[in-house]
């Protein structure tokens, strides 16, 4: 178009150049033999193809590189043909090549060596390190040669091992190689690095496994296992409030492990008794005693024996002289005529008893008391676990003193 426009412009100067010229142009070869010679230059100057128009300012500079960048439009008919050709068929998945077994004739074991960073360390761990894909698998990760011992003592099914040196493996090699038989336990050799990585610990001791949660079955047939050595489990359920800290958590279940209670309640709100810190804290005590996780306020009732539930006491742990005042209290030494079954509600250092927990205290009327442990001047209060500790051997006197007194 602007070749056209270019053409018809030249044409037009150079008529008004002929008309202006006409004595000059008459005085040579005639006026038709110098149209002539102008209609020859216009046809040399337009009949090659080749020439093309460039911008002469930037607005046209502009205008030509912003159609210069468009795609050329593709027919509809293109477009039809190529959603209806068929799709191209992806290239097949080339499956890893699977590490091969050792067989270590020294331990009699068989693990799999897994390279550093490996997808399958990843995969095993992301799992167990995560609350709600832990609980929903009810699985425990314990770290260590003796927890792990514990664990496997108590018929805790061992899925995973994995351990970085031989020697490390070397001393839990009887009761893995029991698991491994029993249970088709998964054994793997993992780089130092990557342990240290999923460790909890800042020194990580090199043994690392993943368990199966104590079940109702296997806690049975350790309370069998008590009551045929003597130890008869005490009517006594501690409830646990607003304990935030994994290691007293671990602590307090050590403790009712260690008398033992019948049963701990980890309410709505307390740390997770099974994260690693909790299980350090409670040196297999999870492993020995009935843990109930995440119970709210309104279940707690539940976990009441139904045989015991028309004689059951309730006592609340308290330090703080405000809320004793309102609430009827006694010294724990004075504790007397316990039912036939007890709730001890202890709550954390930092946030104390909970108000849901005085409402239920409400609930049982003259069967709900507060205790607390005199302190000389200047001490607020003991560490939880501590407190528990008092608390608890104290109710286990009082209680062999009725049945002693029955008989």
């Amino acid at each position: 178009m602007l070749c056209n426009i270019f053409k018809r412009s030249l044409q037009a100067n150079i008529r008004n150049v002929n008309n202006l010229n006409v004595l000059r142009l008459s005085s040579s070869s005639g006026p038709r033999g110098e149209i002539q010679d102008a209609l020859d230059i216009e046809a040399n100057l337009f009949g090659n193809s080749d020439l093309r128009h460039e911008p002469t300012n930037t607005r046209e500079a502009l205008r030509k590189n912003r159609f210069a960048g468009r795609k050329p439009k593709v027919p509809m008919a293109a477009v039809a043909s190529r959603k209806l050709s068929a799709p191209a068929t992806p290239a097949p998945r080339v499956a890893p090549i699977p590490a091969p077994i050792i067989r270590d004739n020294e331990l009699n074991l068989e693990f799999v060596r897994l390279t550093l960073q490996d997808p399958l360390t990843s995969t095993l761990l992301t799992t167990v390190r995560s609350r709600k894909r832990r609980d929903k698998k009810r699985q425990i990760i314990v770290e260590g040669r003796r927890l792990i011992q514990e664990a496997l003592q108590c018929g805790l099914k061992m899925e995973v091992l994995l351990f970085s040196q031989k020697d490390q493996l070397a001393l839990v090699k009887e009761e893995v190689g029991v698991a491994q038989l029993e249970t088709g336990t998964k054994i793997y050799k993992v780089p130092q690095h990557d342990l240290k990585t999923w460790s909890s610990l800042v020194t990580p001791p090199g043994l690392m496994a993943i368990f199966d949660r104590p079940s109702d079955k296997g806690l049975e047939k350790n309370l069998a296992e008590q009551q045929r050595l003597g130890s008869q489990p005490l009517p006594i359920t501690v409830v646990c409030d607003n304990i935030r800290e994994p290691n007293n958590l671990g602590s307090i279940i050590r403790t009712c492990a260690a008398l033992p209670c019948s049963q701990v309640v980890v309410t709505h709100g307390c740390c997770d008794p099974w994260e690693s810190k909790a299980l350090r804290g409670g040196c297999g005590g999870q492993f020995r005693v009935p843990i109930r996780d995440d119970v709210t306020w309104e279940e707690l009732a539940l976990t009441i024996p139904p045989e015991a539930a028309d004689d059951c006491h309730v006592f609340i742990a308290e330090s703080n002289q405000r809320k004793r005042e309102n609430n009827q209290t006694i010294d724990y030494a004075d504790i007397q005529g316990l039912g036939a079954h007890n709730l001890l509600i202890i709550g954390g250092e930092s946030h104390g008893v909970s108000e849901e927990a005085y409402r239920f205290l409400n609930l049982v009327g003259g069967k709900g008391k507060c205790i607390y442990i005199p302190l000389a001047a200047g001490i607020d209060s003991l560490n939880v676990a501590s407190a528990l500790t008092l608390l608890l051997f104290e109710m286990r006197r009082k209680l062999n003193q009725q049945a002693s007194a029955k008989e």
